[in-house]
């Protein structure tokens, strides 16, 4: 080879190399979101969490196996799917976990409230009750005087209830001696059974949402005794599913960035 070309290719790979040319590093943390939040969940619904992960560029990458763990499984218990199951009321975390492609273990969060499907009626609230008194005996020798009032009551009454849910009653009876017992036969009514329905046992079905009462009754000594609870049907809370995240670019490289970036998920 010439001198002269040597020096040639020497001077052009010197020129490429100082053209200031590097290699960008867009490098960002990987993450996995919980892309359904709740506020709260009712006893007894059924609900699916959803996670999504994003590898090392930003970029939503399924496939990745993930583990969900409930913090009280007394409370909520949940499946490899994420689907739920809660149980009790009270305050749950449920957690996610993925490994990323570089072998890191990653999680996020979510903290709700396990409510009732039911709302209970407060103790100091006054009990709506409809009792007809049975007639004053005239007292002989070969009759028995009722010193008590019968009472018919359901003692687990509820104010409200949501669509979609049963509930079972239980009435407290106390007779002409004063005695708790159960009554001989009991008959169980609803006022509209498009908003409510209730069987022969007491169990209650919310059917849609709208005012009703149930109304359970009695017969002793050929009076009839009643209790009535009045009840609000509502259609259950529904939730919100987050589908983008907006981020700011951070520089992790020589290379300058700047502005905004939004992740989305697209076409579901």
């Amino acid at each position: 080879m010439k001198p002269r070309t040597l020096i040639q290719i020497l001077f052009f790979s010197l020129l490429i190399g100082c053209t200031g040319i590097d290699l960008i590093d867009d490098y960002v943390s990987p993450v996995v979101r919980i892309t359904t939040p709740v506020t709260s969940l009712t006893v007894g619904t059924n609900f699916q969490f959803e996670a999504r992960y994003f590898n090392v560029i930003g970029e939503l990458t399924p496939g990745f196996e993930l583990r969900w763990e409930s913090s009280d499984p007394n409370l909520l218990e949940i499946d490899a799917q994420g689907n739920v199951t809660p149980k009790k009321e009270g305050t749950v975390t449920i957690t996610v976990r993925v490994t990323s492609e570089e072998g890191k273990e990653l999680s996020d969060q979510i903290n709700f409230e396990i409510k009732s499907a039911f709302v209970l009626i407060p103790e100091d609230m006054d009990p709506e009750e409809e009792v007809e008194m049975p007639p004053e005996m005239n007292t002989s020798s070969s009759t028995l005087v009722m010193t008590v009032t019968p009472t018919l009551q359901i003692s687990n009454g509820i104010a409200q209830i949501n669509v979609g849910t049963e509930y079972l009653f239980e009435i407290q009876f106390t007779d002409e001696l004063g005695m708790e017992t159960l009554p001989d036969t009991v008959l169980w009514e609803s006022s509209n059974s498009e908003v409510l329905s209730v069987d022969e046992n007491g169990t209650l079905t919310a059917v849609s949402a709208g005012t009703a009462s149930v109304t359970v009754s009695t017969l002793v000594s050929d009076t009839l005794i009643l209790y009535t609870n009045s009840i609000q049907v509502v259609n259950p809370v529904m939730v919100s599913t987050v589908t983008s995240y907006t981020g700011i670019v951070e520089t992790t490289s020589s290379y300058q960035l700047e502005g905004t970036f939004t992740l989305a998920v697209i076409g579901e």
